[in-house]
């Protein structure tokens, strides 16, 4: 008659079971991180940790973006001005709908009661905020 199988056997059988399943498949236990089994030399190791942040040293912030996307929303062209006043020079329109790259904001003009105009970060000129849609929260100039 054969023994009843205790408990510690079956844990010794499974914790086997699943070490022989982990080196199978490449997997590693939760929590662990996995291992690079290539060579580094002393001068390597050196060089890499200088360039890796550690938990002591925060990585450095990244620069802000360059500009923010907008979008036109006028039933017609938009035109762009060279200052923050329709009484500017025109130097361009934008159609309906057309992605604009906004740099900052500022008041000037008050155009359908709204008096913010936004510079543009890819070319020379301001839109009247008033119809365009911000995509993102444009800084003050």
């Amino acid at each position: 008659m054969q023994r009843p199988a205790t408990s510690k056997f079956l844990t010794t059988v499974a914790l086997t079971a699943g070490a022989a399943a982990l080196s199978v498949l490449g997997g590693s236990p939760a929590g662990a991180s996995p291992v690079d089994p290539s060579p580094v030399s002393a001068g390597q190791a050196a060089h890499s940790s200088a360039q890796q942040p550690s938990a002591a040293q925060p990585a450095a912030p990244q620069p802000a973006a360059a500009h923010v996307d907008g979008r036109v929303v006028s039933n017609l062209p938009l035109t762009i001005r060279s200052l923050a006043t329709t009484n500017s020079t025109a130097l361009g329109s934008y159609a309906p709908g057309t992605i604009v790259h906004i740099a900052c904001k500022k008041n000037g003009q008050t155009v359908d009661g709204n008096p913010r105009w936004y510079k543009l970060s890819d070319r020379t000129g301001w839109l009247a905020a008033r119809y365009v849609v911000n995509l993102g929260t444009v800084p003050w100039c």
